[in-house]
């Protein structure tokens, strides 16, 4: 089954694809747009060419497992995106995945500027492997 993974943002929104077959997750082309519906445009069309089963979306719980601060806005986003697409929308939690996602840059490039375009999409790898190790 192939599953899309969001990393949700404001103004970023990082987007990876995968198989559960395989369990290896591919970051996509970043999404640099604070319009929901520009980021819906570019969720379905990767859902029709990937032929997406599922989509997860990172939710930003604090260490403890309680809710941080941006919850609010991706359970918004994410209750957004099930009123709108045709597979199942789960939230998975996404805990260190923005330091992971920043030590793998740091080997793809030590410049941050020039990292910074491709972050959320690495952000959304790691969220897409911690669900495949967790399913």
């Amino acid at each position: 089954m192939k599953v899309l993974a969001v990393d949700f943002g404001s103004r970023r929104v990082g987007l990876a694809v995968g198989d559960t077959v395989t369990r290896i997750a591919s970051p996509l082309a970043l999404v640099e747009s604070s319009r929901q519906q520009e980021v819906l445009a570019e969720i379905l069309r990767r859902v029709a060419e990937y032929g997406v089963e599922r989509i997860v979306v990172g939710y930003p719980l604090n260490m403890d497992g309680s809710k941080g601060r941006a919850c609010a806005a991706v359970d918004r986003f994410a209750g957004f995106l099930r009123k709108r697409v045709a597979v199942p929308v789960s939230l998975v939690d996404e805990k260190l995945s923005s330091f992971a996602a920043e030590e793998k840059g740091k080997e793809i490039d030590r410049d941050f500027r020039r990292r910074r375009v491709f972050l959320d999409s690495l952000a959304a790898q790691v969220i897409l492997q911690n669900y495949f190790e967790q399913t």
